[in-house]
């Protein structure tokens, strides 16, 4: 297993620095079998980051029937990003017509820190209107014809020509955890701004990784923000606010693995003691293969999984926020009060 994150993160730095020589002179490659191929394939997947990890795969000796379904996995990704991109401009040209100014957030917006921009493999299109969100979802609806949603809390959503558009009412949910309102009005304050863009995708996902985790594509996000923004971010802002709302250890341990497997310092000076590199191992392994049941039961079956989530996550909140325990579950109940619909959903 520790082999296998070893050679996932390889690959990963191969396709960041565009280096194929360095997957070659790699030993641990010469070992791997079609079974090992295959695992590694399916990993990749699993973090999304197979399509941007295809480029490297040409000077090493993958078994055939691994190699086609990698590199179909870039040809996807390449035709969904050309075609998203189109959707994502014709939104735009319909809430500009109304004079509705719109800010991409995340996907197509961080794919232009990619080596390879059609390789950043995304879903839904997040957008975000300056508080104009509802006459936006209004556009959404009479001129694209669509029926929105508002099952969500901080965002409607929509199907457009295909695609689901998720309109941001907030960059947070600012019902959980508390602090997020706090940070809204912050990150409001910032936008747009490189140091406002470090900022939200740290906290999205921190979010996601108390609820649940993140991927390998998170990290890549995040680290190739870091690094294209990097003499245009306000890093002394950054630490600060890391350090207010106790994201540092989260922060250590993401910035630890992106020097260690991905070869990017990351400018912040947080710390690096004993602890912090136990938690890096740790961080590592959940990372890339997560560390809780994510197979919950359908109906009420998934209201214990979601108890027994919780305090099985309780590790990963302490490292993300600094709210009480108690804040955090009162924010809880009365979140899925607002929003009934969330109480069964996955996440």
């Amino acid at each position: 297993m520790y082999k296998e994150i070893d050679i996932a993160f390889a690959l990963l730095r191969a396709a960041f620095e565009n280096n194929e020589e360095q997957i070659t002179l790699n030993s641990q490659f010469l070992t791997l079998n079609s079974h090992d191929w295959w695992s590694l394939f399916r990993l990749m997947q699993q973090n999304h980051v197979a399509a941007m990890t295809a480029g490297v795969l040409a000077t090493l000796d993958v078994p055939r029937e691994v190699k086609i379904p990698w590199l179909a996995e870039a040809d996807k990704s390449k035709r969904w990003y050309t075609y998203q991109t189109e959707v994502q401009q014709d939104i735009i040209s319909q809430m500009s017509h109304h004079g509705i100014e719109t800010l991409v957030l995340k996907g197509t917006h961080i794919a232009q820190y990619y080596p390879v921009p059609e390789m950043r493999e995304f879903g839904d299109l997040d957008l975000y209107f300056y508080d104009r969100h509802d006459e936006a979802d209004a556009v959404a609806q009479s001129e694209l014809g669509v029926e929105v949603s508002n099952d969500a809390h901080h965002h409607s959503k929509y199907n457009y020509r295909g695609v689901t558009v998720e309109s941001h009412y907030d960059f947070l949910n600012v019902h959980y955890p508390p602090s997020n309102r706090r940070y809204e009005t912050m990150l409001k304050e910032l936008a747009p701004s490189p140091t406002f863009e470090v900022l939200f995708l740290l906290r999205h996902m921190a979010g996601h990784f108390a609820a649940a985790r993140i991927t390998l594509r998170d990290l890549v996000d995040w680290t190739l923000t870091c690094r294209a923004l990097n003499d245009k971010v306000d890093w002394s802002r950054v630490q600060d606010i890391v350090t207010e709302y106790g994201m540092s250890s989260f922060v250590i341990a993401l910035s630890l693995v992106a020097e260690h497997h991905l070869g990017i310092l990351i400018p912040l000076q947080l710390g690096n003691g004993p602890d912090d590199m136990a938690n890096r191992d740790l961080f590592e392994r959940d990372i890339v293969y997560g560390s809780v049941d994510d197979h919950a039961a359908d109906g009420i079956g998934r209201l214990g999984w979601k108890f027994r989530r919780w305090r099985a996550l309780a590790w990963k909140r302490k490292m993300v926020y600094n709210d009480s325990s108690a804040s955090l579950w009162l924010a809880s109940l009365t979140s899925h009060t607002i929003k009934p619909h969330s109480i069964l959903h996955k996440q």
